[in-house]
């Protein structure tokens, strides 16, 4: 009897880890910034002119960074992905210049509307409860040693396109984004 009982035991355990698995291998995970889709790409290389991106790059340039930002959950364990998120920074209410790169890409989401500022799918809100707009987010793209190093700029006033308040820390492999903003051509 005890021996049925165990048996019982293991083989539900064993289905257990089994389903999770399977739902693991299948489930995905987003950790990426919730934005919506930009109204209009601008890209600008180092000091070179800005260059607004035809539609079919922008919905390359937005696929290859969601794709970049997504794992199936099986995956992002091995990877140690799982639980990473985009974690705001607030850096300044007032506002800082953006950083100058030499040899990196700017990547800048317009949007007509203001956008609300969040984390995750929640609204952000500093420690004093303020909740934050920008109508810009500008992504900027540095390759080092093979890999794209990326922090996103909220910029709340494109009226002052290169003043950024808060910024996003973006762990994900957008090596991709680099790349294909070289074969388009973007860096000269």
């Amino acid at each position: 009897m005890a021996k049925k009982v165990g048996a019982i035991v293991s083989l539900s355990i064993i289905g257990i880890l089994i389903i999770a698995t399977i739902i693991m291998a299948n489930v995905k995970v987003d950790y990426g910034i919730k934005c919506g889709t930009p109204d209009s790409i601008v890209v600008k290389y180092g000091s070179k002119a800005e260059r607004v991106v035809s539609d079919v790059q922008a919905d390359s340039i937005i696929d290859i960074i969601s794709n970049a930002c997504n794992e199936k959950s099986l995956t992002a364990l091995f990877n140690g992905n799982l639980g990473k998120k985009a974690t705001v920074v607030l850096d300044s209410t007032k506002g800082k210049t953006l950083p100058t790169l030499s040899d990196g890409f700017y990547v800048r989401y317009h949007y007509q509307n203001t956008q609300d500022l969040k984390q995750g799918n929640k609204l952000y809100q500093d420690s004093e409860g303020n909740r934050y707009t920008y109508e810009a987010l500008v992504y900027t793209i540095k390759n080092i040693d093979g890999e794209a190093e990326v922090t996103v700029y909220v910029i709340p006033d494109l009226d002052n396109a290169n003043t950024y308040t808060h910024y996003y820390k973006l762990d994900a492999d957008l090596g991709g984004l680099y790349d294909y903003l070289v074969e388009q051509g973007f860096n000269k």
